[in-house]
């Protein structure tokens, strides 16, 4: 809860040099946080996202999809 609730706002990133990425980000106006990832998975998630088809029943579709093509991913690597 803060002056505008379920808001989460990026206040900045920075990429270290072993390609990982900090990104700092603020919620409920009273807290400051960081997630980390990497370049590598970053322009994965770039250039193989969907786009957001901006309808509730169409974007819970598109997550179903994405998770079973995970799972079959998944699959196949743990059958290595």
């Amino acid at each position: 809860m803060g002056d505008v609730s379920n808001v989460v706002f990026t206040n900045g990133a920075i990429a270290d040099e072993d390609g990982t990425i900090y990104i700092y980000y603020a919620s409920c106006d009273t807290r400051m946080h960081v997630a980390t990832t990497t370049i590598d998975k970053m322009e994965d998630y770039l250039f193989n996202t969907p786009e957001d088809p901006k309808r509730s029943p169409d974007c819970v579709k598109q997550r179903c999809e994405l998770i079973a093509k995970n799972l079959e991913i998944l699959k196949a690597e743990g059958e290595k």
